[in-house]
């Protein structure tokens, strides 16, 4: 009998990991769909505004897109009311961030002047937004921008320090490789190597908390907190080098 007990226990236990990890598999698949089709319609906006992007996700609604449950990640315990980035996931990157402000939030407690009130909830940080850069944010070609959006274009554009070639040459950022749109709410799912920004200068790799984002090309990817700090190839675990 007691046998028996002990193998229905760990049948159980079993049982519950495999319902969990379902769970969690068909929430990234909720929100790889949600971003996938924010691709399709950025890229759509972009090719009727002359390939400027929105100020903001929420003027995407109703146009380009006519669901606003879209905007809501269901691993997001805030259900896109509050604060983009999970605080318990900004401690465990140790990151005191201003990105966390009101000024890039696209939701009822954003303080963006243009973006679309029918838009009341956003769980996504919209990397191309038309919130202020903060000071000292700049690509290689030394500009200060005064928008989010125009601070990005220049890292397509020129590149920053944080990507080199051999060479120390600095390189641009593939339109394949920037994010556009960022979610931050799958961080305990699992974790990839990647370099943390305290690490930016010897690119060290150890293992980070994913992201899940649509890139300004379109394409979804799985990344690093630092999405600048994705290894490139050719780059080891061990020491990105």
């Amino acid at each position: 009998m007691l046998v028996v007990i002990v193998i229905i226990g760990i049948l159980g236990s079993a049982l519950v990991v495999s319902v969990q990890s379902g769970y969690k598999q068909a929430r990234q698949a909720n929100c790889k769909s949600n971003l996938r089709q924010f691709g399709v319609a950025l890229t759509i906006y972009r090719g009727e505004h002359d390939n400027q992007t929105p100020d903001w996700l929420s003027n995407l609604y109703p146009d380009y897109v006519d669901d606003r449950s879209m905007y809501v990640c269901r691993s997001d315990k805030n259900a896109g009311q509050n604060i983009l980035r999970p605080p318990e996931y900004v401690q465990s990157i140790n990151d005191n961030s201003t990105l966390d402000a009101p000024a890039f939030r696209d939701n009822d407690t954003g303080t963006g002047s243009t973006r679309n009130p029918a838009v009341m909830t956003c769980s996504y940080f919209y990397e191309f937004s038309a919130a202020s850069v903060p000071s000292g944010w700049k690509a290689a070609n030394a500009v200060q921008r005064n928008t989010m959006r125009d601070y990005k274009m220049d890292q397509m554009t020129y590149g920053d320090e944080n990507n080199q070639d051999k060479n120390n040459n600095v390189m641009p950022y593939s339109a394949s490789r920037i994010p556009i749109i960022r979610c931050y709410h799958h961080w305990k799912d699992m974790k990839l190597y990647g370099v943390a920004y305290a690490q930016r200068n010897t690119r060290t790799a150890s293992r980070q908390p994913i992201t899940i984002n649509v890139a300004y090309a379109g394409n979804v990817f799985v990344g690093p907190p630092w999405w600048e700090g994705t290894l490139h190839p050719g780059e080891t675990q061990s020491t990105g080098q």
